[in-house]
């Protein structure tokens, strides 16, 4: 059978990972049909494919019937739904009822199921967020024998990641920078399409007895070396300092507008560093080779003074 002939359903297609991934799927030659609350909000993403090779349906992901039809007549489906802040849908229903509902579905259709969870779910985390991504997990190994889960690391884009963006909007208003913790959470993080390659080859993969896979990048930092580094390069000088009583703050904190919003969840998730623990297969067992932050710079030179302009380096 043909990619052509082979079928995607993918829910959550607007998330930033998703982006990655369709484009490289239609290249690939695959069909997708992409679940989505408003359609008419995402159609610049059928523009990533070929008239007719992506169709987008209004889809409610509590409601099964909604579910049903864009699973139907499908050979997999990938989940990249996921939430940092807790809004009108709770962790709980997100990450855990969700990928209970779905993975119950997929293995009725006789699908293949790609999941998309975080690093280090199975870490004692006092946050919910990280506690709803271990539950999550658990109700897909019950449920369904084919499939496989990544758990990515900090996730970083061509220019159009929130974390570095957050910073660089944080540099713009304040001449400090506060980090929790004094930013010394290690994270290794990973390009986006690293990620989603990643998730092409393992469609290919069949009766594979490894189920998970650590997504992390090649080098380790902390999070004040992610910050500093970041400075660095968009040739900002800003203080950064540690913030003792941020736990405190963020319950203000978490009603102020991006890129200062951080809420008590995330403090707590800050807690646990977010590295491959070296238990689980890698990137480099898909035979890929990760690409480091520097590959992103010149991306970044749009933070600077005169932004794109200023390219004095």
């Amino acid at each position: 059978m043909q990619n052509s002939e082979k079928i995607i359903g993918i829910f959550g297609g607007n998330s930033f990972l998703a982006k990655y991934t369709i484009e490289k799927l239609c290249k690939a030659g695959y069909r997708l049909k992409i679940g989505t609350r408003k359609p008419w909000l995402v159609n610049h993403i059928q523009t990533m494919g070929s008239p007719g090779q992506i169709i987008l349906i209004p889809t409610n992901v509590f409601d099964q019937n909604s579910v049903r039809e864009v699973l139907k007549d499908c050979n997999y489906c990938i989940n990249f739904c996921g939430q940092l802040v807790e809004k009108k849908i709770s962790f709980f229903q997100l990450h855990s009822l969700w990928p209970e509902m779905l993975s119950k579905l997929a293995n009725e259709y006789k699908i293949k199921l790609i999941h998309i969870s975080a690093l280090n779910t199975a870490a004692k985390n006092p946050a919910r967020y990280m506690q709803s991504k271990m539950l999550g997990e658990e109700k897909i190994k019950q449920n369904i024998e084919n499939y496989f889960i990544l758990r990515p690391s900090l996730l970083f884009g061509n220019g159009d990641d929130n974390f570095f963006n957050s910073f660089g909007t944080m540099a713009q208003f304040s001449p400090i920078i506060p980090l929790p913790f004094s930013g010394s959470t290690k994270f290794s993080p990973v390009h986006a399409s690293d990620c989603a390659e990643a998730i092409v080859r393992l469609l290919k993969i069949e009766n594979s007895k490894n189920k998970i896979f650590e997504i992390a990048g090649p080098s380790i930092y902390s999070l004040k070396n992610l910050v500093k580094i970041f400075l660095l390069q968009i040739k900002k000088k800003r203080l950064i300092v540690s913030a003792p009583f941020i736990k405190i703050q963020s319950y203000i904190l978490q009603y102020f507008p991006e890129p200062f919003r951080i809420t008590p969840d995330q403090i707590l998730l800050l807690k646990n560093d977010s590295i491959p623990t070296g238990k689980f297969p890698t990137l480099k067992d898909l035979n890929i080779t990760p690409k480091e932050i520097e590959s992103i710079f010149p991306y970044w030179r749009r933070w600077r003074e005169g932004g794109e302009f200023n390219r004095d380096d």
